[in-house]
């Protein structure tokens, strides 16, 4: 609506007219909020998956060196029937010199032979000799039940505590047990 006064022309606007198109700072920042609090928690999302992921590796790896244990047992079957694997901790070894027969022809005696298997048990357990240990502050121990011929090999690990749905410690998700009898 157009008016003519004294030579100027005045223009009047009614105030449904006057509103822009498009989006205002308030509606820009907000989605902007909405967004960040999304990719937050995207990124919480992935944190947990590579720390799941993480432990499922370190519990496979203990898995691999307690089965692995298990096998050379078995093959020196006589000697682990004897308990000489028993009472056994990857903590409390003495030495990491493989016995001399290991060069020999002739090879291990099987008490010797019980020998090699600790102690190359133990290298692998504490990653000594390699590039990087398999487990984190790992210890391995074999425990005998006589009475029963019921051998327990146990690894134990170094691993961040997780938080259960109420926020409590998950205890014992750092250990990985095999029973087995001969």
């Amino acid at each position: 609506m157009a008016k003519q006064s004294s030579g100027q022309i005045l223009i009047a606007f009614s105030p449904g007219r006057m509103r822009a198109g498009g989006f205002t700072m308030i509606e820009i920042l907000v989605t902007l909020f909405i967004l960040a609090i999304g990719l937050l928690g995207l990124a919480g999302l992935l944190f947990e998956g590579m720390r799941n992921n993480q432990g499922s590796y370190l519990r496979t790896q203990a898995s691999i060196l307690a089965y692995d244990m298990a096998d050379r047992m078995r093959a020196n079957r006589a000697e682990a029937q004897g308990g000489s694997y028993g009472g056994f901790s990857t903590a409390t070894i003495q030495s990491t010199t493989l016995p001399a027969c290991t060069g020999q022809a002739a090879g291990c005696t099987p008490s010797d032979q019980v020998t090699v298997d600790q102690v190359e048990w133990t290298l692998q357990v504490q990653g000594t000799g390699g590039d990087m240990a398999m487990l984190p502050g790992g210890v391995g121990t074999i425990a005998h039940d006589a009475a029963s011929g019921i051998y327990t090999v146990t690894i134990q690990w170094d691993e961040a505590s997780r938080a259960g749905d109420a926020g409590e410690d998950i205890a014992g998700d750092n250990s990985y047990a095999v029973r087995f009898s001969l």
